[in-house]
């Protein structure tokens, strides 16, 4: 029996860092050897949980014998240790988005293809049964040729530092953008040539933008808008209840609802809505698929790159905002 991938998980800001570790736990072929996080109490709770051990710090995940590590920190901080680990030999999986600058983009990936090392984003919507259902709809020519699509993710307002620019980046654009937009560059095969975009604070008091619409234009002649709002009432909504696409062709439209396989409750006593998912598990397949390619040898479904790509779309979309006009794509900067 081949020998199991040893992983480390660095950082648990972002809260998907609990559904990947747990992911690990749950696959024969991997095993989970050492968390880190920087507040020692969250950090030593996280190990309790996932029955592994807690470290003081994360070059010592990075000095042991792990062949891969997956990073759930704020956004700021991705770069830092992306970097850190490709220089340690190990095969890395980022939370999304990849980057809040486009330097730091091509830092991380320049990195990684210097040391030889696999470079996964955390998109796993790409594993979401419908939306891998739509891809080959449209791949297929189902639809001819894509005319237009219009993309929505929205969700709670997070707080923490999600509403922190410096840590995060921005505000729901660059929270929820990149689902959406990597989406829409998988599904279609094309690239991004334009971003316009308008966004504002409108929902709630946090100083940073809650709202945002964005239209984006690809080469293949096709446009798309894109609603990444946290217009989702904190009390009493799921965090994360919907990623939502329509794709407009020539000969026909199709729609896909990334959590549609769910039964929705309605509870009058608690006045909260939730949701219990019956079909596949997209964040258990997203680290399958990045425990596959390192077992593999072989590429991760969403690599660095497409992280890259997918991120440059909400980082023009702030430009936009700022310049009150499109900004062009590939940005320089």
């Amino acid at each position: 029996m081949a020998k199991p991938v040893r992983i480390g998980m660095i950082s648990f800001e972002h809260m998907h860092g609990m559904k990947y570790a747990q992911a690990v736990t749950e696959i024969p072929e991997a095993e989970l050897v050492a968390v880190w996080h920087h507040d020692a109490f969250r950090g030593t709770e996280m190990a309790t949980k996932f029955q592994t051990r807690y470290v003081p710090d994360y070059q010592a995940i990075l000095e042991s014998d792990v062949d891969g590590v997956i990073i759930c920190s704020n956004n700021r901080d991705h770069e830092k240790y992306t970097i850190a680990a490709a220089r340690a030999g190990k095969h890395i999986m980022v939370e999304k988005p990849f980057a809040t600058s486009m330097a730091g983009a091509r830092r991380m990936v320049g990195a990684c293809r210097e040391a030889g090392v696999k470079l996964a984003t955390a998109f796993p919507m790409r594993h979401a049964a419908p939306m891998k259902r739509l891809k080959g709809l449209v791949q297929a020519g189902t639809i001819g040729q894509v005319l237009a699509i219009c993309g929505t993710n929205h969700g709670k307002m997070p707080g923490g530092w999600f509403i922190d620019p410096a840590l995060s980046g921005g505000g729901a654009v660059i929270d929820h953008t990149v689902h959406v937009s990597d989406l829409m560059l998988w599904i279609t095969g094309a690239n991004a040539t334009e971003v316009y975009a308008e966004m504002d604070c409108l929902l709630h008091p946090i100083g940073v933008d809650d709202v945002g619409m964005l239209t984006v234009s690809f080469d293949s002649g096709a446009f798309a808008t894109i609603d990444t709002s946290w217009v989702h009432p904190n009390e009493t909504y799921p965090i994360w209840p919907d990623v939502y696409l329509q794709v407009i062709g020539t000969d026909g439209v199709l729609t896909a609802d990334a959590f549609g396989q769910i039964f929705a409750t309605y509870n009058e006593s608690t006045r909260k809505v939730t949701h219990v998912h019956w079909g596949s598990d997209p964040d258990f397949w997203l680290v399958h698929d990045f425990i596959g390619a390192i077992g593999d040898d072989r590429e991760p479904l969403a690599t660095g790159v497409d992280g890259m790509r997918a991120s440059e779309i909400a980082i023009a979309a702030y430009a936009s905002a700022r310049a009150g006009r499109p900004v062009p794509l590939p940005l320089t900067d």
